[in-house]
């Protein structure tokens, strides 16, 4: 009887030590995640500051840029920041881009919901040139329009009926599937110079598939010829364009209300990381006169 007692008792306290040590672990972890969260929290406020001042920093080149010249050259810079914050070790990238190098997809349309047939014949020439099935056209012009009649057969169910408010919405319009979108993506824009759907594209910073897409005379050799002169000496006047071999008569000529030689519309990306940990942050301002407004933000 003593022996069976002195044996639950033992079982008893194992029991009572396995349940003491099943709660100090948990409180330990408990503790453990908790600073582990305050931690990275910490450092995710750290590198949002450290993102945000990317984009400051990026905002105060863009316009001193702005001031100081005429026009908008290259498409593109990347640069790494140093000593962003103080007291943060990490890096910061920030990355700018023209979007008005870029086909507005959103020209497409005429604010009364007629066809922009100029814009229109050029985004289907952008589609052929890119291998890219030419009803898109039809198909992104609908989910604009604020119309119920389609132009092709379908084509009008479940639109959106308004401007597109980024280019990834292209991937709910009807025949654009992941191949053609990631082909098309980088190479249109939702933002128009002045007004949403205008389509000015910038000559100094369009990609040789943009240009081309401008009219259907301009081979690829006049493309080329277009970004070899622009990265000797970038155009300063949209009538520049005719000194390019090949743009001196009526085709130039033609080009002179579809081209500009400045931009308005930039992308910024702002990349900070330290310890492993990044943030993201990707926005698009508009210059309005000395003034830069924001058109999208997104911080990931």
């Amino acid at each position: 009887m003593m022996g069976s007692e002195k044996g639950m008792a033992l079982v008893l306290t194992l029991l009572i030590m396995a349940m003491i040590t099943a709660m100090t672990v948990e409180f330990v972890y408990g503790v453990y995640t908790t600073n582990a969260g305050l931690y990275n929290w910490r450092e995710a406020q750290k590198l949002s500051f450290a993102a945000k001042s990317g984009i400051s920093l990026a905002t105060k080149i863009m316009s001193e840029n702005q001031n100081r010249y005429s026009y908008t050259y290259p498409g593109s810079i990347e640069m790494p920041v140093e000593n962003i914050l103080k007291g943060f070790s990490g890096k910061v990238v920030i990355r700018v881009s023209d979007e008005n190098g870029k086909f507005n997809v959103n020209s497409l349309v005429w604010p009364n919901g007629t066809t922009n047939e100029t814009a229109f014949d050029s985004f289907i020439l952008l589609l052929k040139n890119l291998n890219l099935d030419e009803n898109i056209a039809y198909w992104v012009a609908d989910w604009i329009d604020g119309d119920l009649e389609p132009r092709r057969r379908d084509s009008e169910e479940g639109v959106k009926n308004d401007y597109l408010d980024s280019v990834d919405e292209l991937l709910l319009v009807r025949g654009m599937d992941a191949r053609a979108y990631d082909k098309i993506s980088p190479l249109v824009t939702v933002y128009g110079i002045g007004q949403i759907y205008n389509n000015l594209i910038n000559i100094n910073t369009a990609s040789r598939a943009v240009i081309m897409s401008l009219d259907d005379n301009i081979t690829e050799a006049l493309a080329e010829r277009v970004i070899n002169y622009r990265a000797f000496e970038p155009f300063n006047r949209v009538s520049d364009l005719v000194k390019v071999a090949g743009f001196e008569g009526p085709l130039g000529q033609s080009l002179m209300n579809k081209i500009v030689v400045k931009a308005s519309n930039f992308r910024i990306t702002s990349v900070a990381e330290e310890d492993r940990i990044k943030r993201i942050i990707e926005c698009v301002v508009v210059v309005k006169g000395n003034a830069f407004l924001i058109a999208y933000w997104q911080e990931t």
